[in-house]
């Protein structure tokens, strides 16, 4: 007896990206194509199924009526697919997926919040590994399946998929505001200035923003890590210029607190690489839908 008749594969991986983001362009760039090849593809599941999939819009695409009940049914048919060949490949390890992100990053964001994720995927077992941001950088072969970083990536492989916004602000323990006089931008160069080593322009540039002029010198001891600077400052050793996405359970613990939410020092956000044709690709997409909707709320305009 012959076998199901079955559209092309690439074809149906194409139609999921499109209709997914709804977007023929984000569905080229998360797999690694040119526009061109996408809309070639989309027309030969169009001509396969006889009919069109897809509305063109000035904003991108919206499925047609009668692809909308086609659509889950692709996408789950695919992540059951790339389940099973992952568990094939390595047996008795279908569910792992590694992540690897940036000390910072692992400690002040992804581990208090790891067991969240757990919680909506405990079929998927997250193994955490900390990287230094030029391998991250790089996107190497052996990094993991999802690699996290602040910055956007430009990878032959790989898709970068942006998933929140973040800026840095001035932040100290309560001790030392209390202790401190700090009522304007211009009061903070009278204090030991926190700096991390891959971002000595940081500080230069909020004052800036600030509208206040500094010595070529700032005062002040560098770290090899945000997490470490950001320690430093709990511990009254002065202030620091962190991430925002990294302060949310310091400050509600109230082991630090902003000195000013303006101005706020734009930062590159946070981003996610992963390889949309890998074993994981269907966990690591659900662990970047996790990512983008676990980002922090900003804070009040002041």
């Amino acid at each position: 007896m012959a076998g199901p008749s079955l559209p092309p594969l690439k074809a149906l991986r194409v139609f999921e990206a499109a209709a997914r983001l709804r977007s023929f362009t984000a569905a080229a760039d998360e797999l690694s194509i040119t526009h061109s090849a996408v809309s070639q593809q989309i027309r030969i599941l169009e001509d396969y199924v006889g009919q069109p999939l897809f509305a063109r819009e000035a904003r991108g695409v919206t499925l047609l009526p009668c692809a909308q009940a086609y659509f889950p049914e692709v996408q789950a048919s695919l992540e059951r697919i790339a389940a099973a060949t992952a568990k094939l490949r390595s047996p008795g390890h279908g569910g792992v997926l590694r992540v690897s992100a940036t000390p910072s990053l692992t400690m002040k964001w992804l581990i208090p919040r790891l067991s969240a994720f757990q919680a909506l995927h405990p079929g998927i077992d997250v193994q955490l590994t900390t990287q230094g941001r030029s391998f991250l950088d790089r996107g190497d072969e052996g990094g993991g399946d999802v690699l996290i970083r602040h910055g956007f990536v430009a990878h032959a492989e790989m898709s970068c998929v942006h998933c929140l916004d973040d800026f840095h602000v001035p932040v100290a323990s309560p001790r030392f505001i209390e202790r401190n006089r700090l009522a304007t931008p211009a009061d903070c160069l009278g204090h030991p200035l926190l700096k991390v080593a891959g971002g000595m322009d940081h500080w230069p540039r909020w004052f800036a923003l600030a509208r206040v002029d500094v010595p070529a010198q700032l005062p002040g001891p560098v770290f090899d890590h945000q997490f470490l600077c950001m320690q430093a400052a709990m511990n009254d050793l002065g202030i620091a210029l962190a991430p925002w996405c990294l302060l949310q359970d310091d400050l509600r613990a109230d082991r630090l607190r902003p000195l000013f939410l303006q101005p706020r020092l734009p930062n590159a956000g946070v981003h996610a690489l992963f390889r949309p044709d890998a074993p994981a690709a269907a966990a690591a997409r659900h662990f970047i839908d996790w990512l983008g909707r676990e980002a922090g709320h900003p804070p009040p305009e002041q």
